[in-house]
């Protein structure tokens, strides 16, 4: 996107943000020196969806926590090879 967001724009990408960290919050352990760096994933992968189209809140939310890179610190699940 080439211009700033609109009011309604940026009301929708902060819903998704705080849908997103809710469901992130409620499904992973959390560790307070990744907090900053988690938040700032789902909002990239929320602006990057919202730019290519999607508007729907819930959605966007959904497939940024999807998209998380979870550090190890932050799984209990051990890591497999691609």
């Amino acid at each position: 996107m080439t211009g700033a967001y609109s009011s309604d724009e940026c009301n929708v990408l902060a819903q998704a943000l705080d849908v997103a960290w809710d469901i992130f919050r409620h499904s992973s352990e959390l560790d307070r020196r990744n907090i900053e760096a988690t938040k700032a994933a789902l909002t990239r992968s929320i602006l990057s969806n919202y730019e290519n189209g999607e508007r729907n809140t819930r959605r966007l939310a959904i497939v940024a926590v999807a998209q998380l890179d979870v550090p190890p610190s932050m799984s209990n699940d051990t890591p497999t090879a691609a």
